[in-house]
Order: structure tokens, then C-alpha cells, then sequence
């Protein structure tokens, strides 16, 4: 082969080369990263995105001297550190790759046959021309389903949130619960030591004895099973929060009180199907389910263009151009076109059933979080102030001598009940609350 006969492969690589990427060629569009991602989860939550400042580190050295951390610190450093929310955020950069790979260039191909004696040499170069109209479809689908993905990813940093928020609220109420727990139990000991006082005078028969016996020894059981779900509580905070094996234990802010909110639950539900990232991801679906039709339609076709050269007989080379198509007489593609628009329907439902599903949470989770205020309400301003009245009332009359002081004990033992009621409430409320908020995409401060 002469050496002007490679200068013309040479020419007609290059010519096609420019040719397909011009008229081929777009950008590969932008994705969502880890970053982006925990900016839309903070994004979500007003509490959060006061505090976006705070440094992560600061945090963690704050974990390992076991000073107090705060709940908006532990769901930062969470959100930074969980093992299994970092584990799906990979999926961006699957997302990102799938992304680049359905925008790459085929590779020309080239076929060159040597001359031997009564056959002249001979080379082609063939290249794919479809994706000049199937790569802007297969880059639509891709980033569809990458923001999809985002968005799903989203929704996973926000029910982190949750979780981290319930735990940490369990954790705190855990303790308050042991400290009521060795209260009830001093109480109830009290109590039974001053039965056996009274059964020694013949006050009391010895059926009285046994209940009072009864009861300290539930109270002993109560406060052991408080200590273990202290531990239990903190383990669990400690995993959400991914701190490591060498953290046992954190300090925790002990004044954890809800505010009762009075949103809508219709502003609510408004604001969840235009916000809640899990229906926008499985929007995005849907839209990628629309373009993988038009793919399918047009996938069947292949166009290949070809540049062939043999001997010439005047110049000793001709190069001349030719192409090569599918002929769609049997297949057009039938099976992929209908999975294709079984697919597409199926993710409307999806979407559907997701937006359903938003409304049935956020209608019933509303109406367990009126149900918890108002038990908290009733709490606060008729149980525990009569409770409290009453434990006045009998240390006065215990004082002037008209009761005994075992009454006062048992009046103790109703103040210790209440409390015990207190801590319970407040752990309903802050859940409720929790889960609203996730449900609906929106966050109240927790004071």
C-alpha cells in the first residue's frame, strides 16, 4: 500500500471522526453528588439549615471527650457518618457512570485486506450513525433516572433524620425514665418498711403486707429493666450515628420538650406531593420510562456508514462511500416496545400509589400527633396540677396530724405515676411529631 493510500485512511478517519462529533455530540449533563444530596436533605429541615456552620469534627471531638451534644448535632454528624446512608449514596456515582457510558462515541471499525496476486488490497472503515438521534434519548433516560436517584437518596437522608431525632429523644427519655424509676422504687420501699412497722402493731392484717411486698418488689423489677433500656437506647443512637466501637456512651441534652403545632393537615398534604422527594424520584421515573419508549421505537435501527476503498484503475485507489441498514421486515422491535409501555405504566401506578400513600401517613400521623398534644395538654394543665394540689393538701394535713404518714407516701406514689405518665407522653409526642414531619417533608422545631 503507497504512502498516499494511508494519508487518505488517515484523512477519511479523521473526516468522520469530526463529522460524528459535531452532529452527535452533546454534553454529558450534570448530576447530583453526595454533596448536593445532604444540601437538599438539609434543604428539607429548617432546624437543620440554622446550624449548617457546625463542623462535623467538631462534633466528633466533642463524642470522643463525651461532652454534650446537641439533637441537631447528632443528626449532622449522622448524616456524615452512618454507615448504611453512606453505603447508598454510591449509587450516585453508579448513576454518574451510567450516565457517561450512554454518552460515549462507538469506535470506528476498521476492516483492511491485504493484496495478494490477483486480488488488490482493500480497506473499509465502518461507524454507527444512529446515535446521532439515540444518544440525546439515552442521555434524557439517564439523567432522568439520576435525578431520580438523587431524589430517592434525598428521601433516605430525611427518614435518617427521623430516626435519628426518635432515637435520640429515647435515649434522653430513657434517663428520665430511670430517674423516676428510682424515685417510684425508694417510694415503694418506704412504703412496704412502714407496713411491716404497722403489721408488728397489728394495723394492718398480713394480706396488706404482701401487697405492699408486691408492690416494692415491682418497683425493684421497673427500675432494673430502666437501667438496661437506658443502655439499650444509647446503643441504638450510637449505631444510628455511626460513631464507632470505641464510643459507649455521649451526653445528651436533657431538656428535650415538642411544641405542639396547629399546621393544617390539607397545607400539609399540599405540601408533601409538591415536595416529598420519594414522589418527585418516582416522577423522574416516569419520565425516564417515556424516553426509554421512544428509545425502544427506534433501537431496532441500525445505520452504519461506511467508507471502502479498493484499487483503483486510474490512480491505483478509489475510496467511495456506502451504507448499511437494518431492513425491518420481521422485527420492529415489538417486545421491547411493550415492555418498554408496561414499564411506563407500572411507574405511574408507582407514583400513584406513592402519592396515596403520602396523604393516608400524613392524614393518620396528624391525627396521632393532635391525639398525643391533647393528652399532653391534659396532662400538663388538669392531671398533673390536681396530682400536685393534692400532694399539698395531704403534707398539710399530715403536718396538722389529721393523716398518717403512709397516706402521704401513697399520695408520693400517685405524684411518681404521673410523672412516669409525663415521660411516656412526651415520648409519643416526639415520635409522632418525627414522623409527621418526615411524612410531610417539613420540619418544627423540637425545643
Amino acid at each position: 500500500m503507497s504512502l498516499k493510500s494511508i494519508h487518505h485512511i488517515r484523512f477519511y478517519l479523521i473526516l468522520i471522526s469530526i463529522t460524528v462529533a459535531i452532529s452527535g455530540c452533546q454534553s454529558i449533563p450534570n448530576t447530583t453528588d453526595k454533596t448536593g444530596v445532604l444540601q437538599k436533605v438539609l434543604d428539607h429541615d429548617q432546624q437543620l439549615s440554622k446550624n449548617t456552620a457546625v463542623d462535623v469534627r467538631q462534633i466528633a471531638i466533642k463524642l470522643d471527650e463525651n461532652a454534650m451534644v446537641s439533637e441537631s448535632e447528632a443528626v449532622l454528624y449522622a448524616l456524615h457518618n452512618n454507615a448504611a446512608f453512606k453505603s447508598l449514596l454510591i449509587d450516585l456515582k453508579l448513576a454518574k457512570a451510567d450516565l457517561v457510558n450512554a454518552g460515549l462515541l462507538p469506535n470506528p471499525e476498521l476492516l483492511f485486506a491485504f493484496g495478494v496476486t490477483n486480488k488488490p488490497y482493500r480497506y473499509a472503515i465502518d461507524l454507527p450513525i444512529e446515535l446521532l438521534w439515540l444518544r440525546p434519548i439515552r442521555l434524557s433516560t439517564m439523567k432522568h433516572e439520576a435525578d431520580a436517584i438523587a431524589y430517592r437518596l434525598t428521601q433516605s437522608g430525611l427518614n435518617l433524620i427521623r430516626d435519628v431525632r426518635i432515637s435520640y429523644a429515647q435515649a434522653v427519655l430513657s434517663q428520665e425514665q430511670l430517674r423516676v424509676a428510682k424515685a417510684a422504687y425508694q417510694l415503694r420501699n418506704n412504703i412496704y418498711k412502714l407496713s411491716l412497722k404497722r403489721l408488728e402493731a397489728g394495723d394492718i392484717s398480713g394480706k396488706d403486707i404482701l401487697l405492699a411486698q408486691n408492690d416494692a418488689s415491682t418497683a425493684r423489677r421497673d427500675l432494673e429493666l430502666a437501667q438496661y433500656e437506658v443502655k439499650i437506647k444509647m446503643q441504638n443512637l450510637l449505631y444510628l450515628l455511626g460513631a464507632g466501637q470505641k464510643i459507649q456512651e455521649i451526653t445528651l441534652s436533657p431538656n428535650l420538650v415538642p411544641a405542639c403545632s396547629a399546621n393544617e393537615v390539607d397545607q400539609l398534604i399540599s405540601q408533601a406531593l409538591a415536595l416529598r422527594p420519594d414522589i418527585l424520584s418516582a416522577q423522574y421515573l416516569v419520565n425516564a420510562a417515556k424516553e426509554k419508549i421512544k428509545l425502544s421505537k427506534l433501537d431496532w435501527l441500525k445505520i452504519t456508514a461506511t467508507a471502502d476503498a479498493t484499487s483503483g484503475e486510474v490512480n491505483g485507489h478509489t475510496l467511495g462511500p456506502a451504507i448499511r441498514s437494518t431492513l425491518p421486515i420481521a422485527n420492529q422491535n415489538q417486545g421491547a416496545i411493550s415492555r418498554a409501555e408496561a414499564e411506563l405504566e407500572k411507574s405511574e401506578l408507582n407514583l400513584e400509589a406513592l402519592r396515596q400513600q403520602a396523604v393516608v401517613e400524613i392524614r393518620t400521623t396528624h391525627l396521632q400527633y393532635q391525639q398525643s398534644c391533647h393528652d399532653w395538654h391534659a396532662l400538663q394543665s388538669q392531671i398533673l396540677p390536681t396530682v400536685q394540689q393534692m400532694m399539698q393538701l395531704t403534707e398539710q394535713a399530715y403536718q396538722k396530724g389529721d393523716v398518717s404518714f403512709l397516706q402521704t407516701l401513697e399520695a408520693n406514689r400517685q405524684i411518681l405515676d404521673t410523672q412516669m405518665r409525663e415521660v411516656q407522653l412526651k415520648a409519643d409526642l416526639i415520635t409522632k411529631l418525627a414522623e409527621l414531619m418526615r411524612s410531610s417533608a417539613k420540619n418544627n422545631n423540637v425545643h
